[in-house]
């Protein structure tokens, strides 16, 4: 290293490192070559607070990956203050600006929770899925207005809270759930369903066996994989029935629901569709029967 670098590097730290901290050198500091630096000039941005968080948004933007990333460590740090900023940053053009605002929010914890609610309501479908993982991250905290949201009057923003419940996987969900498989909209039945699936909750099996009866099999099928996960609690007679259902989609989701649930009497059943028209229900039927030949 050459006098030049050594003074330039003194010079950066001294900049984060005392208390008459400069803005502009600070934000330069996180693009300093040497590590250290940029951690520590990072750390003093996220001690500035406010003032600091416009710069921070900016430095979202930058090429470098470990700007961008120390960029996010700031406005963690800084917390509450940031969250309009960041809410604002979940609809820049840029797809790693929207990631990067995603998690920062996440880890920010409780106090994203309203406004990431709020935009669930957003017609930019990709802010939607990005609110709904934030809060999915965010976990335990947002279960209660995720669950208020499942009476939201528009559909998308019940299918959103649908999937992030079901992320969080936190049993007071699964009522409000059930619920949610005798929604208007198919596509909320059919992510409840799936929800329900990922939770595991034996309450679920009566509600899942009443889906298995809906004339799409969008739904149906759903149903099937999380009956599938429930075990011995699911209603294996009615499943069986659904092995003759005339949709491909369905005895395919039947079989492989079987299958995961290990009971005898799906094996005859099962044997049948080994001669099935179509590949992928033979091939469901198949491995169904091996596996439930495994466990017993």
């Amino acid at each position: 290293m050459n006098t030049n670098d050594l003074i330039s590097d003194k010079k950066a730290y001294y900049l984060h490192t005392t208390s008459g901290m400069d803005m502009d050198g600070l934000i330069k500091a996180i693009r300093h070559p040497n590590l250290g630096i940029r951690w520590r000039a990072a750390l003093a941005l996220g001690d500035i607070g406010e003032p600091a968080i416009k710069p921070l948004i900016r430095a979202l933007k930058e090429d470098d990956q470990d700007v961008r990333w120390l960029a996010g460590l700031a406005l963690g740090r800084i917390g509450k203050l940031a969250i309009p900023q960041l809410i604002r940053a979940l609809s820049e053009k840029d797809y790693d600006v929207r990631w990067h605002a995603t998690q920062i929010l996440a880890e920010i914890g409780e106090p994203s929770i309203p406004p990431l609610i709020a935009l669930l309501r957003e017609e930019d479908s990709d802010v939607q899925w990005r609110s709904a993982f934030a809060l999915s991250l965010i976990g335990e905290p947002a279960v209660d207005p995720l669950i208020l949201a499942l009476k939201d009057k528009t559909w998308w923003v019940r299918v959103r809270a649908v999937w992030a419940l079901g992320e969080i996987r936190d049993r007071r969900a699964v009522e409000p759930l059930i619920q949610s498989v005798d929604d208007q909209d198919w596509y909320v039945r059919w992510s409840a369903a799936d929800a329900l699936g990922k939770i595991g909750d034996e309450r679920a099996a009566m509600c899942l066996g009443k889906a298995l009866k809906e004339s799409d099999s969008f739904v149906q099928v759903p149903a099937t994989w999380a009956l599938g996960k429930l075990g011995s609690a699911a209603p294996v007679d009615t499943l069986i029935q659904s092995l003759k259902n005339s949709d491909w989609y369905v005895r395919w989701g039947a079989a492989d629901a079987l299958g995961n649930i290990g009971d005898m009497r799906a094996l005859g059943p099962l044997k049948k569709l080994l001669d099935d028209k179509d590949e992928y229900v033979r091939r469901a039927a198949d491995e169904a029967i091996g596996k439930i030949q495994k466990k017993q």
